[in-house]
């Protein structure tokens, strides 16, 4: 179970809406949550009788108004009744990736919850640089949420700071490849499952592409070793399943055909009405330059519910 759950805000409505999930998850475990934002230098005040106000007053009036909307929000959280232990840190104006990760070492974070951009102007940052960064660096897994369609980054209104998710998730996908990284996420997945949830391991596998004219003997062939293959990949999923199972969780097992790995895997996830994807991602090498690499980047950019990403440092 996680011990610190780290929240980053921005003072938007639309990055709120990772607290209802941040606070479920962290009062199941009775951990603390890291409300954590950063000063901007304020806007000077200049009067007509007076001089401009000065760098280090924009800096303090920066902090003092951080300082003031974090606690607003604790105010509104208290106010729907939430009694655990809340953290409140302003960090300077700077790398605010950087500062985050390096803020969740020190304090030892184990997971990170924040929302993405998936609408409206942002569409092109659709998780924005922050979010990429802090994903590719942070050695803890990180929670993203993606707020429903209908809602926009700028939505006006109260944000619903109830606490979801303090009895665990119900149900979640998790997508393997046969590789020791993706199966990394397991192992963070199943803590977050209900009493009576249910876990889906998937596998998707290309489909065939004979060479040459049906029923030739190679074409034969070729058919053989496709489903040798799925074969092979369901008794792999079969043994996960059998080590995951028991404390009244479930767990089943897919195999899908299907050249589009992402698309297949939002597709079971609606099938399912699964309310998480759970999946390991590359490092810093390898496909790190390309965010989350092709599948895990897809996934995120088409999911209508939350995707749980995690870069197992032993793998960076």
């Amino acid at each position: 179970m996680f011990e610190r759950v780290l929240v980053p805000l921005d003072g938007s409505n639309f990055a709120e809406r990772a607290l209802s999930p941040a606070l479920g998850l962290a009062s199941r475990s009775g951990s603390p949550v890291d409300l954590v934002t950063v000063a901007n230098p304020a806007s000077p005040e200049v009067k007509p009788s007076s001089p401009a106000t000065r760098g280090d007053d924009s800096r303090e009036r920066g902090e003092s108004q951080a300082e003031a909307y974090l606690d607003s929000v604790e105010e509104r959280i208290r106010a729907e009744g939430y009694d655990g232990e809340i953290k409140r840190t302003v960090m300077p104006a700077g790398n605010v990736a950087n500062s985050l990760v390096r803020y969740g070492q020190e304090v030892g974070v184990d997971l990170v919850v924040m929302t993405t951009h998936g609408r409206g102007p942002l569409r092109r940052a659709w998780l924005g640089s922050t979010a990429d960064a802090v994903i590719r660096n942070s050695s803890a897994p990180v929670l993203l949420i993606r707020p429903p369609e209908e809602v926009g980054e700028e939505e006006d209104g109260p944000v619903d700071l109830a606490p979801t998710w303090s009895q665990g998730v119900g149900r979640a996908l998790v997508p393997l490849d046969g590789s020791a990284r993706s199966e990394s996420v397991l192992r963070i997945v199943r803590p977050l499952l209900s009493e009576n949830g249910s876990l889906t391991l998937l596998q998707t596998v290309p489909p065939l592409t004979p060479g040459g004219y049906p029923y030739m003997p190679h074409t034969v062939r070729e058919e053989k070793d496709q489903e040798e293959i799925k074969n092979a990949a369901m008794s792999y999923l079969e043994g996960k399943a059998r080590e995951l199972e028991g404390g009244g969780r479930t767990v089943s097992v897919s195999v899908v055909t299907s050249n589009q790995p992402a698309v297949a895997i939002l597709r079971r996830a609606e099938a399912d009405a699964a309310q998480l994807i759970a999946m390991s991602t590359t490092g810093r090498g390898g496909a790190a330059r390309l965010i989350l690499g092709s599948v895990a980047d897809k996934v995120v950019r088409g999911s209508s519910v939350p995707v749980l990403v995690y870069r197992d440092p032993r793998e960076a």
